[in-house]
């Protein structure tokens, strides 16, 4: 089963790799519980294995180029921007952001909340809020094998979070007490109320040198199976643990942190510990997909099981000052039900909630519900609002009657079935409060992660509209940094349409979005990290859906998914039903098929202006998918039979990112030449050299220049991820520092850079995605440049103002360039 996403994969690769130099170089390795410093040589290159590492501001670039010279470094003419953001409420302005997942949270009596995850990339898996503002990240639960976890409870003194430890290998296995390789430990920590990134020490604990964490070790498995821990529950006298892998809940003294008991459950999830002391537990969690809550005595013994309305997920479990319990409810309903308990005499709703010692018979009944029946997805589907709950993972309510839910429009990590794809941690989280009658509080939105963004303008709109792979945001320039966005559509439909790819691939996140208007039909394409497979989606005017259309699999997917595929080789696939499923029939093959020749390795991809897709090859030069238009259903339609090839063209000699404009026909190609060969270290990097050919479909392609990208390894590592072009310019984001470079488009010269300024922290992280960034040109003559940025759940977008151009200068660039055919 996948445990993160990609880029937690990435990760911990470089993780794996600079602990086997730590290794061979004899360094001593500390254990930082707030995200792993090292102490050695190796640290300049490890802090740079993930943009939790990186928070490259202008300042820290220009202090690294001292030692090391870089192209960034070098004084450019001064550019004329702004930085601003989408996608988080924060987005590291004042260094605050909204965490991307909240898998599960507990909320105080007095209403501060705490959320737990998996997987944050700034290192926030553990955070506190109160009254719509973050007070702060726990630590202790990133790096160096420690995440975060599934489970969070209170009590007066503690706060308990379920945590997972993970192996980066047998060396610091044996040194500092972490797991060997191939294993992974679950358990939980215990922290101070008082001051939750310290922990409260107790017997039998964990060692780590240099570690605060006080973590009590439940179970373990191996890397390929996942025993989280998902379901905790406290008051001032006992801790009770989920135990998965042992099909049981276990009992702690919360003082003392001891075992006083256990009772089996069948694959127990979330508790809730009653007024009276009983427990409340989500059974049957994992596998049979048949969730109940069952009502257990504290020893274990079964007293009743609650009445759920048909098709209810439940997910969460909390109950509030009036005894009262909320049940987050997963399924189509997308609610918090709400059930009271009343008693054999009669007693009303209100009454007092039972003690421990009161032995009368309690039933509850749902008396109430919280939250648009249907979510996100009733009425408008995909538009978010108040009430409009999508993927909920966590309820609570503090003792003013407030309630908190938590979603990340998926829902729990793993509920999608079969555990084979999807994002593995959420896609993007929300959370947010009401007032006891329902009233929005506020919500807080930290909604992107691995993920891009275009911008479109809106004909039918006064506000234009950003789109990432998965959402739609509502654009207004006119106000201040990061206030510019607003959320305003949510594009996928898991009831709907199941079999979208983005459920179900390993990459999760739909990822790169480009964006094209052809005749009158939107169409979104969107690219994976890597840039595996393009996926095609067409849109209906009544709802936000981006619905399947198309797929194009440069070779056979391994899995049950997609059903009817074929056998071996590439494939492309079109939703001839209308439905988003797939069917043998749907699918065309090239007419060889010889798997080595129909599925070369594509290295990029590209969908021009007109709708035709290019693909860049490692064995097949470039290919391109003309549009055979649209068929009844509106689906764009491309063809094996139709299919052109074009050759490598000199200097280049391997093929990394396709651009082509078909306005002008031209064509930019980044990739590596003899002289600067391709650099494995920087994998998923445009490679050494951008180059522009005009005239490539209406006669001799002719190359007009080359430019030089940065390209190098450790330990001064330098690369360029993201490539676009807009109007006037050409833009290329670094892989280490987020940095844009500006090239004038017409002559290729270097004009200046945009920098992550104060608006965001002057920060950016690591660049995850092969094609992470878009530009556009304002009729005002601005330009919006759109960058990824997954350390702190945005999208950075530069407002870069222009200088005049001098049309005598332009004219004498262009009478002075080489012209030589690249063929």
């Amino acid at each position: 089963m996948p445990f993160r996403s990609r880029a937690r994969r990435r990760f911990e690769r470089f993780v794996f790799a600079v602990a086997l130099l730590s290794a061979v170089l004899g360094l001593i390795v500390a254990l930082d519980p707030g995200g792993a410093t090292i102490q050695g040589a190796a640290y300049a290159e490890a802090g740079q294995a993930t943009s939790s590492r990186n928070a490259a501001s202008v300042a820290s670039v220009a202090s690294a180029s001292a030692a090391a010279p870089s192209e960034s470094a070098i004084q450019h003419p001064s550019l004329t921007y702004r930085t601003s953001w989408i996608g988080n409420t924060w987005g590291y302005a004042k260094q605050r952001w909204m965490q991307i997942d909240v898998q599960a949270l507990a909320i105080a009596p007095d209403g501060d909340i705490y959320t737990n995850a998996l997987w944050d990339e700034g290192g926030g898996e553990i955070g506190r809020y109160r009254d719509g503002q973050l007070l702060g990240y726990g630590g202790q639960s990133h790096g160096w094998g420690m995440l975060g976890g599934d489970a969070i409870a209170l009590n007066d003194r503690y706060v308990f979070t379920a945590q997972v430890v993970e192996s980066i290998g047998n060396a610091l296995a044996a040194q500092k007490n972490l797991p060997p390789q191939g294993t992974r430990w679950y358990g939980v920590a215990r922290r101070s109320r008082a001051d939750f990134t310290q922990g409260v020490p107790f017997a039998g604990q964990m060692q780590w040198p240099g570690s605060t964490l006080a973590f009590r070790l439940i179970a373990q498995s191996s890397d390929h199976d996942d025993e989280s821990i998902r379901g905790l529950a406290a008051d001032n006298q006992t801790l009770f643990v989920s135990n998965p892998s042992g099909n049981r809940v276990e009992a702690f003294d919360a003082a003392s942190m001891q075992p006083t008991g256990q009772f089996p459950v069948h694959e127990p999830g979330r508790l809730a510990i009653a007024p009276d002391g009983s427990l409340w537990i989500i059974e049957r969690s994992r596998t049979d997909g048949a969730r109940r809550v069952v009502h257990h005595a504290r020893n274990g013994a079964r007293l009743g099981t609650l009445t759920l309305p048909p098709g209810s997920v439940p997910v969460d479990l909390s109950f509030d000052a009036n005894g009262r319990l909320l049940v987050a409810d997963n399924g189509p309903r997308q609610q918090v039900l709400i059930f009271s308990a009343s008693r054999d005499a009669g007693a009303p709703v209100s009454a007092a909630p039972l003690t421990q010692h009161d032995n009368r018979k309690v039933s509850m009944q749902l008396t109430a519900t919280l939250g648009e029946a249907g979510g996100l997805y009733a009425g408008r589907r995909g538009a978010p609002g108040p009430l409009r709950f999508n993927g909920l993972t966590g309820v609570g309510a503090d003792r003013a009657g407030n309630v908190y839910v938590a979603m990340n429009g998926i829902g729990p990590r793993g509920d999608d079935g079969d555990g084979n794809g999807g994002p593995q941690n959420g896609d993007g989280a929300v959370l947010e409060s009401y007032t006891a009658d329902g009233a929005l509080r506020f919500s807080l939105q930290g909604l992107l992660f691995v993920d891009g963004a275009q911008f479109v303008d809106e004909k039918a709109s006064s506000l234009p509209s950003v789109y990432s792979g998965g959402k739609r945001f509502a654009l207004d320039l006119s106000r201040p940094a990061g206030h510019e966005w607003s959320y305003a559509g949510y594009t996928a439909d898991r009831f709907c349409y199941p079999y979208d790819p983005f459920f179900h691939l390993k990459q999760g996140q739909r990822g790169t979005p480009i964006v094209r208007d052809i005749d009158g039909r939107r169409v979104l394409y969107t690219l994976d990290m890597e840039s595996s497979y393009l996926r095609i989606y067409r849109f209906e005017k009544t709802s936000e859906t981006a619905i399947p259309a198309g797929f194009f699999a440069p070779d056979h997917i391994d899995g049950a998914w997609p059903p009817g595929q074929p056998s071996q080789g590439a494939w492309i696939w079109r939703d001839t039903a209308g439905k988003g499923r797939f069917v043998a029939t749907d699918f065309d093959r090239p007419a060889v098929r010889d798997t080595s020749s129909d599925a070369p390795r594509v290295t990029t991809w590209w969908v021009d202006t007109r709708g035709d897709v290019w693909q860049g090859t490692l064995s097949q030069g470039i290919r391109r998918f003309p549009l055979q238009g649209f068929d009844n259903i509106g689906n764009p339609v491309y063809r094996y039979a139709a299919m052109q090839r074009f050759a490598v063209p000199a200097p280049l000699t391997r093929i990394t990112r396709v651009i082509y404009n078909a306005a002008d026909d031209t064509m930019l190609l980044a990739g590596s030449t003899a002289a600067r060969p391709f650099n494995e270290h920087n994998w998923n990097s445009a490679s050494s050299t951008l180059a522009r050919y005009d005239h490539w479909l209406a006669g001799s392609p002719v190359l007009r220049y080359t430019i030089d990208l940065p390209d190098s390894g450790p330990p001064h590592t330098e690369g360029i991820n993201g490539i676009a072009e807009a109007g006037d310019y050409l833009f290329a984001a670094e892989t280490m520092t987020g940095i844009v470079r500006v090239y004038d488009r017409d002559t290729g010269r270097d004009v200046g850079r945009l920098a992550p300024g104060p608006e965001v922290g002057a920060a950016s992280g690591m660049i995850d995605e092969s094609m992470p960034m878009t530009a556009h040109r304002l009729a005002s003559g601005e330009y919006l440049v759109l960058v990824e940025e997954d350390w702190h759940g945005k999208v950075l977008m530069y407002r870069f103002t222009p200088p005049v151009r001098a049309l005598s200068t332009v004219s004498a660039s262009l009478s002075s360039l080489p012209h030589s055919s690249p063929h």
